[in-house]
């Protein structure tokens, strides 16, 4: 009878730890439930675990806890349309007032908090009528579990941006992360107060004629080590052929919104011009992919990266996703070769609409360090030598010969879209840089990214149009000076029918690149660029 029950209140543990995110995303769009592989290998053992644990009043204060977690994050699920997030808390902890206020206008969200107070309370009840064999090293083991994001936030990446949440994660976790960030990262550390800023407004909305967007999101692209762009080297022979037969080809330096793939893709899919306007970018009401999913755009997510980048990138709003989970094996073998393989088996899709178009994200891993890595499956690139060479002119050949690998995987995905009979517009965008010996404010050469510099920042953008005629789209881009993640998400944005107006005072051909914090709390660069003289100024805070 003991196992009996143990097995009853440990399948009743895991299905309440489910049920509250299948019950919202059946109710509200603003939801989607995906299980990821994670949160299996945590709740699994949580859930057999937690009913042996001696006393049971720590178990049921665990649920408790849980329960009341989740009543926060479906509330603002409901009421704002995304995940909690630890500026939420922050906001929430010094304006409930007005939030109560808010949310009595809106009574049928109080649904969702009977749903969970449901759940919890049965298995609760259930915890207290049912007896199994209890001990102390269930005990432990539900501590060194429950210890694990604390552990995280404490001591290996204490930064809220590894804490963010996910439209499409199993709630409970969300759930955790973002109170234990909050807890553990926010409270402690001396943040700013957040910055209130006037919500952004869609002034103009055209229905336009069926097309496809891709965005090919790179991955630490330096603009300085681009043949195209006037490196010493050819890093780019594709890319040039491809230029020489395009009239409508663009390739220019741009210059990304942060120098960290989080922050700066979240920054550049929400088209957020200030650098801490955290409330802009937890609401992601601008989104790309929002903007483009209720424009009547088919929308796709094809990434080499892990399940981990999705998190900036409004998975609710996306009806293909696939991450290098999906092809682990493959991608592991082949790098970024995996990328053509998988847009092989969805361009058929891609030659026409009865909608609005597809919008496609095509996400890179090349050339994230090890450089040498990213190449492996394509002997072509080892055109530099790595064999017996000091470790700067090894760095410098391994990552020269990952940009000639990359000219392949990106020349390759504008001929795939160049075939096809629709309009296509297309955009190669890194999420920042790389720093490949630059010399820095300090006097010294700088390596890698992940810290705040403008070395960091300089990428290059390439773009074009297939199959169509847009002037003003063309002509936007050749006018460009120093294209900003601001300015480039802007133009999508108006390619797929919107005009956007920021109501906030903006700076005259000032832009900025954030530091290693969403929020803005650690740095900033302000850049000012004179079109007229060819010059461009950062300024460090």
């Amino acid at each position: 009878m003991r196992l009996k029950n143990w097995l009853i209140l440990s399948v009743a543990t895991f299905f309440t730890f489910l049920a509250p995110g299948i019950f919202f995303s059946l109710l509200n769009q603003n939801y989607i439930f995906r299980i990821e592989i994670v949160f299996l290998v945590a709740f699994i053992p949580a859930a057999l675990l937690l009913p042996l644990v001696k006393p049971r009043i720590i178990s049921i204060g665990i649920l408790i806890v849980f329960a009341v977690m989740e009543i926060f994050q479906f509330c603002h699920l409901f009421w704002f349309g995304t995940p909690l997030s630890v500026f939420s808390l922050a906001l929430i902890s010094k304006e409930w007032h007005e939030i109560l206020n808010t949310a009595q206008g809106s009574l049928r969200g109080i649904i969702y908090v009977i749903a969970i107070l449901v759940f919890y309370g049965g298995l609760i009840l259930a915890y207290l009528k049912l007896q199994c064999s209890k001990n102390y090293f269930a005990l432990v083991g539900i501590v060194i579990l429950l210890s694990v994001l604390p552990h995280k936030a404490i001591f290996k990446t204490p930064s809220i941006n590894n804490f963010l949440p996910r439209n499409d994660s199993v709630s409970l976790y969300n759930s955790l992360r973002v109170f234990t960030a909050y807890f553990l990262i926010y409270l402690p550390k001396d943040s700013s107060p957040i910055k209130k800023y006037q919500p952004y407004e869609i002034v103009e909305k055209k229905t336009l004629p069926p097309r496809n967007i891709v965005i090919i999101l790179a991955e630490s692209v330096n603009a300085n080590n681009i043949g195209i762009l006037g490196y010493k080297r050819n890093t780019t022979p594709l890319l040039s052929e491809l230029m020489q037969q395009d009239p409508y080809f663009v390739a220019k330096k741009a210059i990304s919104s942060s120098v960290l793939t989080r922050i700066s893709t979240a920054m550049f899919f929400n088209l957020v011009y200030e650098y801490d306007n955290i409330v802009h970018l937890s609401q992601q009401n601008f989104h790309l992919f929002k903007l483009a999913k209720e424009a009547g755009f088919t929308t796709y997510y094809i990434s080499n990266q892990t399940e981990a980048e999705v998190i900036p990138m409004a998975s609710n709003y996306i009806d293909i996703l696939r991450t290098k989970e999906s092809y682990l094996f493959r991608s592991n073998e082949i790098g970024d070769l995996v990328l053509l393989e998988q847009l092989d088996k969805f361009l058929p899709e891609l030659e026409y609409s009865e909608n609005a178009g597809n919008f496609i994200v095509l996400h890179q891993r090349n050339p994230h360090s090890p450089y040498e890595n990213s190449y492996r499956a394509y002997p072509e690139a080892e055109v530099f030598p790595l064999e017996n060479l000091t470790e700067d002119v090894y760095r410098e050949n391994s990552y020269d010969n990952a940009m000639i690998f990359n000219d392949y995987i990106i020349s390759s995905i504008f001929k795939k879209f160049k075939s096809l009979s629709m309009p296509t517009y297309i955009l190669f965008v890194p999420d920042h840089g790389e720093a490949m010996g630059e010399v820095g404010d300090n006097g010294y050469q700088e390596f890698g990214h992940s810290f705040l510099s403008q070395h960091v920042a300089n990428i290059p953008l390439f773009a074009t149009l297939y199959n169509g005629k847009d002037d003003i789209y063309v002509q936007k881009l050749k006018d460009f000076f120093y294209p900003t993640h601001y300015e480039i998400g802007m133009l999508i944005a108006e390619v797929m029918g919107y005009k956007i107006h920021n109501p906030n005072p903006i700076l005259e051909n000032v832009f900025f690149i954030n530091g290693v914090d969403i929020a803005g709390n650690m740095g900033h660069i302000r850049v000012i660029k004179d079109k007229e003289k060819s010059k461009i100024e950062f300024q460090k805070f």
